[in-house]
């Protein structure tokens, strides 16, 4: 047992005096070594670590520092651009969402302002003819106004006929007292050989022909200005440029910001035009195909839809605001075919004068009797025949 204890102690000794420098291995040590100390052996001469400059690990720490730092910056920047990208599609998204809503909201209110206009002229149809110029102002009141009367309305809503007021419980019921004018609507109504002017609330002029009628609001509001029109209208519109005025028919639409233009569409009739005066209009047809007018252009449409554009005089198409029809050699037939759509009775004539030309002036604000004994005056014939020249069906 004590021969085991000095053999560990030597073996101590010997990694003692290798560990504190004292000696060094050689064969002659390892043929005694057991197989730890080969091992240590092994390691202490032949495993020496390389020597390595300070320096140089001072440069590899600083440039893995640096390159760590430019890959947290990489980083950083593509998820700030992606942030953004993000940011950017949602805020698109978010408006091209509120425009798409604005627009359909648009469609719906244009729409249902034509719908309503419709709705209210079908609500307030008569089933015999009116003889005179009427004013609706209600499915409960129609007030009938003499010839060539003009109706004005001012911003707020009231109605005044030939400068004077109309009673507020009349121009009222109905409409106004709902509490919003703008939604409440008034229709014109002009019978065969009768004529009528309306000032809208905006200013706006409308000279209002026989055999037609007008929709429109008392009041407009922040939108586009509309109405409906049945027959022939002139009209004068009050430039706005944040509020088109636009003239709705069932064929088509003209749309406007300030200008003069004839509009001309009959009831069951198998054409319509626009005429234009001055400015400009853009109409649209059932077809959502658009032309843009010039003044002196004529526009006609049929069944179809734009059928037709020529240049013409334009105030050949306006005589009759001012109840003045100026001829200059129109046959007698195409005058007398002009009469009986105007006044709403059948005039003839015989084939002896059909095609005579007539030349002077008539008064379209006179009865049709007074009309035909004006061009019976200027007749090439004896006093006794001229009756049964031109005559009434």
């Amino acid at each position: 047992m004590e021969d085991n204890r000095k053999e560990k102690r030597d073996k101590y000794e010997l990694w003692a005096s290798l560990l504190e420098g004292q000696s060094v291995f050689s064969s002659e040590n390892l043929s005694q070594a057991d197989e730890e100390l080969q091992k240590l052996s092994f390691l202490w001469n032949q495993c020496d670590p390389p020597q390595t400059d300070s320096g140089e690990i001072w440069e590899k720490t600083l440039r893995k520092i640096k390159a760590e730092e430019e890959a947290k910056a990489t980083a950083s920047a593509k998820k700030k651009s992606a942030l953004m990208l993000i940011c950017g599609l949602a805020a698109a998204s978010v408006a091209l969402l509120f425009g798409f809503v604005r627009f359909l909201d648009r469609a719906d209110r244009v729409e249902d302002q034509k719908t309503r206009m419709e709705q209210f002229m079908l609500a307030n149809a008569d089933k015999e003819e009116v003889k005179e110029v009427t004013l609706v102002v209600s499915d409960k009141k129609k007030i009938e106004i003499v010839n060539n009367a003009q109706v004005a309305y001012t911003p707020t809503g009231q109605v005044n006929v030939n400068a004077s007021k109309l009673e507020e419980a009349v121009a009222s019921e109905g409409t106004a007292s709902d509490g919003d004018a703008k939604d409440a609507y008034n229709q014109m109504i002009v019978p065969k050989g009768r004529r009528s002017m309306i000032v809208l609330a905006d200013n706006s002029k409308i000279w209002v022909n026989s055999g037609s009628k007008v929709i429109y609001p008392r009041t407009f509001g922040e939108g586009k200005r509309e109405i409906f029109v049945e027959g022939e209208v002139y009209l004068k519109v009050a430039r706005d440029e944040a509020r088109p005025f636009v003239v709705n028919t069932s064929a088509f639409e003209v749309e406007v910001l300030g200008t003069s233009f004839n509009v001309s569409a009959p009831k069951g009739g198998a054409w319509a035009d626009v005429v234009l005066v001055d400015g400009a209009v853009d109409v649209k047809d059932r077809q959502e195909r658009h032309i843009r007018m010039k003044p002196d252009e004529r526009v006609e449409l049929d069944e179809l839809g734009i059928s037709k554009i020529e240049t013409v005089n334009a105030r050949d198409y306006i005589h009759w605001i001012d109840g003045v029809w100026m001829l200059d050699g129109k046959p007698l037939k195409e005058v007398v075919r002009y009469l009986t759509e105007y006044y709403g009775q059948s005039v003839c004539c015989t084939s002896a004068v059909a095609d005579k030309p007539f030349y002077g002036k008539l008064f379209l604000n006179e009865e049709l009797d007074e009309v035909l004994e004006a061009i019976r005056q200027t007749l090439p014939m004896e006093p006794s025949a001229r009756k049964n020249a031109v005559y009434v069906e």
